[in-house]
């Protein structure tokens, strides 16, 4: 039980299931969700593959999707685009990173450019990716140069527009007292505005790993002939949907895990944005 429950334990009396939720210890928070993931797979396997109450070739049970995956594995067609879509993720995301940082920086400090790039960035930010699709296509031709360039769309802007918004919302009272004990411009930012900006970065980085894999995706089910999404569209269309199941659940696991290595990052280099996080 001690490995379950933080110290003192959870008191389910004072707050209901939500109070007895937050006072789980780390250890059995994971085991509940474990819990919850094993039951409805469970279900999900007996509604579909014990009684039979869904076709099985449009939404194949989890059993059936084991051996999908099995399958794509052993035929070395996993690895292959997985491969692809990986070193197309990597460059679009990196390629955001070194562009949205400095230019959300910029726009957080100054008026001006905010009012120029602003706009701009908000509207490309509010139109759905597969609408670019089509351009990418038209721009760079077949292969992974459209998957790249959806990437580099769907995750530049959650970067800049998140940072910009940080040093936008620093606290007037940590500026005027950090001139009043005699800090340079320099010093404001090194100490005050940056440091500000941290959590307002890694929120846009979460935010970035699931738009540029959804960019990944869509730009790779159509026009593509390797890659995660290409590998997906031509399981299904050839109703292969334990394969398309599986293919999707190693993107689903791609992404969540990006995300947790996001935080943990976070968690090392600047603990306090974490601070009452349990």
């Amino acid at each position: 039980m001690s490995v379950l429950f933080a110290t003192g334990g959870p008191r389910v009396g004072r707050g209901g299931a939500a109070a007895w939720l937050a006072g789980l210890s780390t250890g059995g928070k994971a085991a509940v969700i474990a819990v919850e993931v094993f039951l409805v797979l469970l279900v999900w396997q007996l509604v579909v593959g014990y009684w039979g109450l869904i076709n099985p070739v449009f939404f194949p049970p989890p059993l059936a999707i084991a051996q999908g995956f099995a399958e794509i594995v052993a035929n070395g067609t996993l690895a292959a685009n997985a491969a692809v879509s990986l070193q197309a993720w990597l460059t679009g995301f990196t390629i955001a990173v070194i562009v949205g940082i400095p230019v959300g920086l910029l726009m957080g400090a100054s008026l001006p450019v905010d009012k120029v790039v602003g706009p701009i960035a908000w509207t490309i930010y509010a139109t759905p990716a597969i609408a670019y699709q089509p351009l990418a296509k038209a721009w760079f031709g077949f292969g992974i140069g459209p998957v790249i360039f959806l990437v580099v769309v769907s995750a530049l802007f959650p970067i800049m527009l998140n940072i910009a918004a940080g040093m936008r919302t620093t606290s007037p009272s940590l500026l005027r007292a950090a001139r009043v004990y005699g800090g340079s411009q320099l010093d404001l930012y090194r100490r005050v505005f940056l440091p500000s900006t941290v959590p307002f970065l890694f929120a846009g980085l979460r935010q970035a790993v699931v738009l540029a894999t959804i960019g990944m995706v869509v730009a790779e089910l159509s026009g593509s002939s390797s890659g995660m999404g290409a590998l997906i569209i031509r399981a299904a269309n050839t109703y292969q949907t334990d394969q398309a199941f599986a293919a999707i659940g190693v993107v689903v696991c791609w992404s969540v895990g990006m995300t947790g290595v996001v935080t943990l990052i976070e968690r090392r280099v600047a603990p306090w944005t974490r601070k009452g996080s349990r």
